[in-house]
């Protein structure tokens, strides 16, 4: 197998099943019904290397905005590696988002690769595994997110993200088995969060509030919904409040990941984000 044998198609809906398994399969514990919701943000982002028809690597390079992308799903099946598919998958990957601020999250050991590729390092992210249950409180300034106007629930997220992604939040907090939940101050949205089933538990993600306590209060009633658990965040290490509260329910640290951005990367408040979105799409 060469790299000249090799060929590159972008992916349909229904291969993004390949991206859910072998995102599986590398431990990165992908959402089960994450594949329609990422398809939704970019149909045109997704790319597939093949050898005769043979799946051999894929890509994710995600444009939100003119000016903003993200790789993602940068795998190559175990037995074609080191022979050079990858770089085929990556530099179309790359050559689509050109001109675009570009972020990633890789491992720390590939860290010093991808600088060299011209990212630079802007924070770590580490993955949180937790117990879930829990009593539910009542609570009436805490609603279903679809309960409030979605407009609102856009302009919220934007806050926290590289822009507002319509199209992708309408999947993401209306799937099978999501809870996803906000939290009013005032008659306005001050914090929300998603709980999804993951390959292994569940996933918090993201979780966006204004201060600990709207975080606080989000976290206790998202985890109550996550059965038998376990329950994962992936947190910004610069977040202190953000880890003090993993910590207070006995959360540990289990994966280590970075955060990088090829291009002047875009300012985000970190410390109201508590849980980030995803690893694979940012």
């Amino acid at each position: 197998m060469t790299q000249e044998q090799t060929t590159i198609r972008r992916m349909d809906k229904e291969d993004l099943a390949i991206a859910i398994s072998w995102a599986g399969q590398e431990g990165w514990n992908p959402g089960i019904h994450d594949g329609d919701c990422f398809y939704a943000c970019d149909p045109e982002g997704f790319w597939l290397a093949e050898v005769d028809g043979d799946p051999v690597a894929i890509l994710s390079s995600v444009r939100y905005a003119p000016n903003i992308g993200f790789m993602g799903f940068y795998v190559v099946r175990p037995d074609c590696r080191g022979m050079g598919v990858g770089r085929v998958v990556w530099k179309q990957g790359m050559e689509a988002l050109a001109g675009c601020t570009i972020g990633l999250n890789t491992t720390t050991s590939c860290e010093s690769m991808y600088k060299k590729m011209g990212f630079a390092t802007a924070h770590r992210v580490i993955r949180y595994r937790g117990g879930a249950g829990g009593v539910l409180q009542a609570d009436p300034y805490l609603l279903p997110l679809t309960d409030i106007p979605f407009d609102r629930a856009v302009a919220f997220d934007a806050t926290f993200f590289y822009g507002k992604r319509e199209a992708f939040l309408a999947s993401w907090i209306t799937r099978p088995g999501v809870i996803a939940l906000g939290i009013l101050q005032d008659g306005h949205l001050a914090g929300y969060g998603v709980l999804r089933q993951a390959w292994d538990g569940f996933r918090i993600g993201p979780l966006f509030a204004l201060n600990p306590a709207h975080a606080h209060r989000l976290y206790i009633a998202l985890k109550a919904y996550g059965g038998e658990g376990p329950v994962y965040m992936d947190i910004p290490d610069t977040n202190t409040n953000a880890i003090a509260l993993a910590e207070e329910f006995g959360m540990v640290p289990v994966q280590e990941t970075v955060r990088m951005f090829h291009g002047h990367p875009p300012l985000l408040p970190l410390s109201g984000i508590y849980g980030m979105t995803s690893l694979e799409l940012g």
